[in-house]
């Protein structure tokens, strides 16, 4: 069997995809090709959750003049339907390999953004003998654990049906708010996630929740692969940070590292220029120095990045206090004052007045009041230490509320800057 190659049009790309099957599941792709560049090995982009094939039809406009390009979604991925919550990780990288072997294509190159990435990574570590050079944006070794609490609270939410808050959270968790004057990310285009995000239908439903799982359940790569590697992400994404993504370039033993200049967590589609050059100067096996608008790292200064996601503010008014969503009767089951140590837009650092707290009863029902400025903020505490200290992150239910904490967060009536940055900053919330 040979892959069936047509030549681009934006008409084409939003046809109905060809299936291929490996027992009960489905593999839509569609593969576009130059007559006089078939012979390559094509740029096979493993689609993330929600995006459709169009979503990628710059990418395909911008590569397909030097190299064949192959949209997959796998299943569960993308416009994929199919229900397939026993797949993991591995499981979906041995689908891609069964494909690319029915196919007759001796080398492939990879492309995977946010999701497809691990999924990349995994094929090209389990079957070198195929990959050319990879592609990987947004991509993490092992999730640390406030990322994790945030997708469980985004599953948790989903599963009781709360979809308006659910989407707005979405929206908050993927966009990097405290940095939206530098990426550019219009109220237009967050209101338009917003919706899609609150239109899925019963099946998208699931298939987030099956995602959000499949995040959940990597524990760590299998491998790093030694294909030629570009690890990429926005200079600017809170969802997958840098310093992440940073990490698993270091253990790639080919790998370069790049960051994509005023990007949030969706470069291709926040920079899309600057991206697709990068993407198809890395393919075409020039120097990436050459590209505008990025940040390029030299091996070995990875581990430099700065840890955090933004700078942590030091409150005018340290006063607060904490109560927790369970009561007895008319009390809270745990209401405290606590000081307010440092904050910013993602969460805080919290020294309780009187030290005891259960990390097991109260890590995702407590909620921090302020008086001044006057603030209510639901809290994840994802590291309670004996001294009295709580490690927080912010849920960010409501976007109304979340645009007006961050203006006030850039208020210096209520909130200061820090004279010299204290602490080891890998253990705060960023």
């Amino acid at each position: 069997m040979r892959i069936n190659y047509q030549e681009y049009s934006r008409g084409a790309i939003k046809a109905e995809p060809e299936s291929f099957w490996v027992g009960q599941w489905r593999i839509d792709y569609i593969a576009f090709g130059a007559p006089e560049n078939r012979h390559k090995p094509p740029l096979v982009v493993i689609g993330g959750a929600f995006q459709n094939f169009t979503s990628y039809k710059y990418c395909v406009e911008h590569i397909y003049t030097d190299f064949p390009v192959v949209l997959v979604d796998l299943p569960s991925l993308g416009n994929n339907d199919q229900v397939s919550p026993d797949l993991g990780m591995e499981d979906l990288a041995d689908l891609l390999h069964e494909f690319v072997v029915h196919m007759g294509l001796p080398t492939v190159h990879l492309m995977g953004l946010s999701l497809g990435s691990a999924i990349a990574s995994t094929f090209a570590y389990k079957y070198p003998q195929l990959t050319g050079k990879m592609i990987v944006a947004g991509i993490v070794v092992r999730p640390r654990k406030s990322w994790r609490m945030l997708v469980e609270e985004s599953v948790r939410v989903l599963d009781e049906g709360r979809m308006d808050e659910f989407s707005q959270a979405v929206v908050l968790y993927l966009v990097n708010y405290h940095r939206l004057k530098e990426t550019g990310i219009t109220p237009t285009a967050r209101r338009l996630f917003y919706r899609q995000m609150k239109a899925l239908s019963d099946n998208e439903r699931e298939r987030y929740k099956i995602n959000g799982r499949r995040l959940l359940s990597v524990e760590g790569l299998l491998g790093y692969p030694e294909c030629e590697t570009l690890v990429t992400t926005g200079e600017f994404d809170s969802f997958t940070l840098p310093w992440e993504n940073a990490a698993f370039a270091a253990r790639c033993p080919n790998a370069q590292f790049a960051l994509i200049k005023g990007a949030d967590h969706l470069p291709q589609l926040e920079k899309r220029e600057v991206s697709l050059e990068l993407f198809l100067t890395f393919l075409r096996g020039a120097p990436l120095s050459q590209v505008d608008g990025i940040t390029l790292f030299p091996r070995g200064s990875y581990e430099q990045l700065e840890r955090r996601r933004s700078e942590r503010l030091l409150p005018c008014n340290t006063r607060g206090h904490v109560t927790s969503e369970s009561r007895i009767g008319d009390q809270f089951r745990f209401d405290q004052r606590v000081k307010v140590v440092d904050i910013n837009f993602f969460g805080c650092l919290l020294k309780l007045e009187n030290p005891g707290f259960s990390t097991a009863e109260h890590a995702r029902d407590c909620t921090l009041h302020m008086s001044s400025p006057e603030l209510k903020l639901e809290l994840l505490v994802f590291q309670y230490e004996e001294t009295g200290y709580l490690r927080c992150l912010f849920k960010h239910g409501n976007i109304r509320e979340a645009e007006r904490f961050a203006e006030l967060l850039n208020d210096r009536q209520y909130f200061l800057e820090p004279r010299a940055s204290t602490g080891n900053v890998h253990k705060i919330y960023g």
